[in-house]
């Protein structure tokens, strides 16, 4: 709007940008400070500029960074972005849910999505329909704080052959993990011990495990994991991190 005041054309350039991002600065930090008005004014943004916006939407981006700058977000709202977003082939989808329930549900109409090739998704329940046959082209794959049954998983990642980066934080229902990914080249985990294993992913190059050690020592007591048979299958592998509680190494000599 601004650069009207030079050309009078550029005042509706902005209908066809690709990229859009949501966040705190969407709001002006003037006037009401309060998360409700912020909530409703940040609403209104949205729905304007999907109203008004023209041509392909590459990435969609909706995020608090941590702020917690709005208290709760009906999931309709959610819902009817994610429609219109399947109908403009996005690319690169990330969504940061703070919904009025305790956790969001992803609509079915998401896993139809084929466009996709980057989705980030944090505070939501993930369970994808029966006839699910994965994201054929999604490369990229970020679930921070997502609730999912590790078959749904397991059937997720194995339907994704060009995955190539998943990060897991704080996942809420995973147990024992399958990762069936041939061009997988990161995974990270960070959160409870989750059983994994790797089958056909001889790409990877990257694995970091950060296990929440104060939470987990009950469940780790008395059981082993023998990490040297995950190495046997890793024959790329360049860069380990692992927490620094998490491992009891017994050695006779170095």
């Amino acid at each position: 709007m601004r650069t009207s005041v030079l050309s009078s054309q550029w005042r509706y350039r902005w209908y066809t940008l690709p990229n859009l991002v949501f966040d705190r600065r969407c709001v002006s930090a003037r006037g009401s400070q309060d998360l409700l008005d912020i909530e409703n004014k940040l609403l209104k943004i949205v729905d304007h500029v999907l109203l008004l916006h023209s041509g392909p939407i590459n990435k969609f981006e909706f995020s608090d960074s941590g702020q917690d700058f709005v208290e709760g977000i009906p999931g309709n709202e959610f819902d009817r972005w994610i429609v219109y977003l399947i109908g403009r082939s996005t690319k690169e989808l990330v969504l940061h849910v703070l919904a009025e329930d305790e956790i969001y549900k992803i609509p079915w109409c998401l896993f139809s999505c084929q466009s996709l090739h980057r989705l980030k998704l944090a505070s939501c329940w993930l369970k994808p329909p029966t006839t699910f046959e994965g994201f054929r082209n999604l490369k990229r794959l970020e679930l921070h704080n997502i609730s999912m049954a590790d078959a749904a998983f397991e059937k997720m990642i194995s339907g994704c052959p060009l995955l190539e980066y998943l990060s897991l934080i704080e996942p809420d229902g995973l147990t024992q993990v399958n990762i069936h990914a041939p061009n997988l080249k990161f995974f990270s985990l960070l959160g409870d011990f989750v059983d994994f294993s790797f089958y056909n992913s001889f790409q990877l190059t990257e694995l970091s495990l950060l296990f929440d050690t104060q939470s987990n020592q009950s469940r780790l007591r008395g059981c082993s994991s023998n990490l040297l048979s995950y190495f046997a299958h890793l024959p790329h592998l360049q860069h380990l991190d692992i927490s620094h509680h998490f491992l009891k190494v017994k050695c006779s000599s170095i």
